[in-house]
């Protein structure tokens, strides 16, 4: 570890909230006003079917808490509390309430990216895992991801960790892509041939 670097709870860094609370199932609204963030929607490349996020419509007693661009979202439900850094939301989404929304109090010390890398990482996983309550659905309480216990390098060093983290990512899709690429190059000659149309 980094001399410079510092072990600070990530309650103490961010502010921490669930999701809107829906009561019961949400309702489908083809027109609706308001987008909805599930956990299905969460990837650590970033957000999934971003065009196909459910709407609906919210009367509530207050404001909602919209979601923010540079918003760490997390799960706070499953066996794998995943995290995923929120890029350009649309306007008026909420999250639903099985995940946490993660808001950095001061960039300058935490960048948003990296809290989501760090929470991601197998010290921050094994944390969330062993202290999740629920046998069936295991579940997260607030108290317990304000207690994660974060390691916060210097900024330089945030930034170069992002950077190694996004390259990483974009080589996967470029792999996963030529993969998908081949798959279907097979499957377009074994379809000629068995058709007996040759290669």
């Amino acid at each position: 570890m980094n001399a410079l670097t510092r072990i600070i709870a990530l309650g103490d860094l961010a502010s921490i909230r669930q999701g809107h609370p829906f009561r019961g199932a949400i309702a489908a609204v083809a027109d609706g006003p308001v987008q909805v963030i599930q956990l299905k929607n969460l990837a650590v490349a970033g957000l999934q079917e971003r065009e196909a996020l459910l709407r609906t419509a919210l009367r509530p007693r207050k404001a909602p808490h919209w979601v923010q661009d540079q918003d760490v979202l997390m799960a706070a439900r499953g066996n794998h509390p995943m995290a995923m850094l929120l890029r350009d939301p649309p306007q008026f989404t909420v999250c639903s309430p099985h995940l946490y929304v993660l808001r950095v109090g001061n960039p300058e010390l935490l960048l948003p990216a990296f809290l989501a890398w760090q929470l991601n990482q197998r010290p921050a996983q094994a944390y969330l895992r062993q202290q999740a309550a629920g046998s069936r659905q295991q579940s997260l309480r607030k108290v317990v991801v304000a207690q994660l216990p974060l390691q916060v390098p210097p900024l330089a060093q945030q930034q170069r960790v992002i950077a190694i983290a996004r390259a990483a990512q974009a080589e996967r899709q470029c792999l996963e892509a030529l993969i998908h690429n081949r798959q279907q190059e097979i499957a377009a000659v074994a379809e000629r041939v068995l058709e007996g149309c040759g290669a």
